[in-house]
């Protein structure tokens, strides 16, 4: 047998447990041992019999002296047993599970788990879970016993007896981790790391299981986004001149003040466009720190250079709003801005900026000198969908753009191959967004407050999580919440509806910010990119629904001027320690680093669409083991053909990244 066998053929399992099997992921033998624990429960306080505690859970280790099974006149089974050790003896009974007769034996040593009474002065243990023992050895219960995702047919006890045969029975192979960086990093072998995983004798064994097993999945990302630097970085990609006076009067014409950060962020974007190879750089930047204008300046930088541009971003929406932007800064320089939807029927390819969905991915979308590839909220798109648009020039220089803010050490662990710029400055003028909790006694207090507001000029944001009613989710929906507001609570102000499957939304957002409404009844439609700057509320029901980085998202479609703004959070679910940070906090890293910790990256950043493998054991969030990867990192590579098992394992990874879409 080989680890890459089907898993029906294993030990005791076949075709009808394969079937099942597939339901948790499991199609081989290496998928089997690779199936991790999601927990551990703790059975080793096992007690002597004249010690145990009633009432209450207690844990024994003896042998059967008697057991039998009878039914009663109401046709119901009932199984008792006498257990023994070196203290005294107990009773045990068990209700209606009549194969206990044929798995316990007289004489058997077992160990028991349940809830004890007494009983005619006697210890009874009730219906208690049993392990019996085979040479003395646990493999259930008496020890920290590992605990895994199920279903039906597929218990813990089941996976762990068969998980338990094959690491018995099979030839683990040969450890693909050098043994040098084994030893360097301290670092179990991978057969021991899968016995101590599954069969742990102490939590140490635990921990250091999880470091090697982990340690190799950080590795693989680390390694892979190391090879793809350097493979881009041995290509040609056209090598860009500044024209700083052109570019210098561009900026002197914009009616406000760069930021150190933008400008910096500009210098760097420079330095990398004047090496003659491709730039892969992440434009990081905190809501309301002026991604655009430094995209714009990139752009126009292209534009000089008789290069084109494209951008492209999630939404039609966001498409809509950047191309409005774009031509607005660029239209006047003699820059053609082309926007393409699906929507589009013919495309310009004579234009310089091309600003659109995934439908720039599109086989009409042909570019003729394709210079420069933005992408807004990259970590949307799989890999895939961006290598299309970069197969569609030759070598292009990408700017990744993301308002999420990311953790520096988590952004090492994502985003391995970029270079990083980050906008940690707001424009002067801009003010903090003021953020409440409000109960639901103090609601119509709360649109009293939304009516006088938009009595001074300024508009509101209402926002839910859903479209329409939902039985299983008890949750705000837009379309009742918009006939509410706009028949009974605001029936005298211009109250629209925005939701994701509106046919005209990008002409309800386009009234919406030529001041055409008061307020907008909407789901998180709205969450990236849209620019109103008469927008000061914005009211978020279920808000504890939200993770924080998607909560300060939302906050940033409002603050976008220099009125004081206001963010109203409702939630029927009492106190909140995430909403009361939140309501405290407009620093979008610290508010992102609270959040990994609760929610841990791949919720709140799209871990498993950026193309990378799962992982399964590993966390982004340990600083600790992505700065060990990264010091591994030169030394594997240099010595990578010594390492050919190594090798093999990361052109596998390499070739599921590349499957992702």
């Amino acid at each position: 047998m080989q680890l890459d066998d089907p898993v029906s053929h294993a030990y005791y399992i076949g075709t009808k447990y394969s079937e099942l099997l597939k339901k948790l992921g499991i199609f081989t033998l290496r998928d089997l041992l690779y199936y991790y624990p999601i927990k551990y429960e703790d059975s080793r306080d096992i007690r002597d019999i004249v010690n145990i505690e009633t009432k209450n859970i207690n844990i024994v280790k003896g042998k059967i002296n008697n057991i039998k099974s009878v039914y009663t006149r109401s046709r119901k089974n009932i199984t008792t047993a006498e257990i023994e050790d070196l203290t005294g003896t107990a009773d045990i009974i068990w209700f209606n599970q009549k194969y206990i007769i044929n798995n316990i034996k007289i004489g058997d040593e077992v160990i028991i788990i349940g809830k004890t009474d007494i009983k005619k002065g006697r210890f009874i243990f009730i219906s208690p879970k049993f392990e019996v023992l085979k040479n003395n050895e646990t493999v259930h219960f008496g020890r920290i016993t590992p605990i895994y995702s199920q279903t039906k047919g597929i218990t813990s006890k089941w996976l762990r007896s068969r998980i338990k045969t094959l690491l018995s029975n099979f030839n683990i192979e040969d450890d693909y981790l050098p043994f040098n960086i084994r030893e360097k990093y301290n670092l179990i072998t991978i057969k021991d790391a899968l016995f101590k995983l599954h069969f742990p004798n102490s939590y140490d064994d635990i921990k250091e299981a999880k470091k090697r097993l982990g340690f190799e999945e950080i590795l693989y990302i680390q390694i892979i986004s190391y090879m793809r630097k350097r493979e881009r970085e041995r290509r040609s990609a056209y090598k860009i001149s500044i024209d700083e006076e052109k570019i210098q009067d561009f900026i002197s014409s914009l009616n406000f003040t760069l930021t150190n950060s933008q400008r910096r962020s500009i210098n760097e974007i420079y330095t990398d466009i004047k090496r003659g190879i491709p730039m892969n750089r992440l434009l990081e930047g905190d809501v309301g720190t002026g991604k655009t204008i430094v995209a714009v300046i990139a752009t126009y930088t292209m534009y000089l250079n008789n290069l084109q541009t494209a951008i492209m971003v999630p939404t039609s929406i966001l498409a809509e709003q950047h191309y409005h932007s774009f031509k607005n800064y660029l239209e006047n320089k003699g820059v053609k801005v082309e926007i393409v939807t699906s929507k589009s029927n013919k495309i310009d390819t004579s234009a310089s900026v091309f600003i659109g969905t995934q439908a720039l991915l599109q086989d009409k979308a042909i570019f003729k000198k394709l210079g420069l590839i933005i992408i807004d909220e990259q970590h949307r798109f799989g890999v895939r969908q961006r290598e299309n648009l970069i197969s569609k020039g030759i070598d292009p220089h990408i700017l990744t753009m993301t308002a999420t803010p990311i953790p520096r050490t988590l952004a090492l662990g994502i985003y391995g191959d970029l270079d990083i710029s980050i906008l940690d400055e707001k424009p002067k003028g801009r003010i903090d967004v003021k953020t409440y909790i409000v109960s639901d006694q103090k609601r119509y207090d709360a649109y009293n407050f939304i009516r006088e507001r938009v009595s001074n000029g300024e508009q509101a944001f209402i926002l839910c999580p859903l479209i329409t009613e939902s039985e299983k989710l008890q949750l705000k929906n837009v379309e009742a919440e918009y006939k509410m507001l706009k028949n009974e609570i605001f029936k005298d102000l211009r109250v629209a509806l925005l939701h994701g499957k509106l046919k005209n939304k990008d002409r309800v957002l386009k009234d919406f910010s030529n001041g055409d409404y008061d307020i907008l009844v909407s789901t998180p439609v709205i969450e990236v990119g849209i620019d109103i700057k008469g927008a000061t509320i914005i009211l978020i029901e279920d808000a504890d629904r939200y993770g924080l980085a998607q909560l300060h998202q939302l906050r940033g479609r409002i603050g976008r001027s220099t009125k004081k703004s206001y963010c109203l959070l409702f939630s029927n679910k009492g106190y909140n320690e995430r909403l009361e940070f939140f309501k405290k906090n407009n620093n979008g890293l610290e508010l992102a680093e609270f959040d990994l910790k609760k929610r841990g990256p791949g919720e709140i950043y799209g871990v498993h669409q950026s193309g990378e493998p799962d992982l399964k054991m590993a966390s982004l969030i340990d600083v600790d083991l992505i700065k060990m990867t990264k010091d591994a990192v030169l030394d594997i590579i240099t010595n990578l053909d010594n390492y050919p098992k190594l090798k093999s394992k990361l052109r596998e990874a390499q070739d599921k990244i590349l499957q992702i879409n």
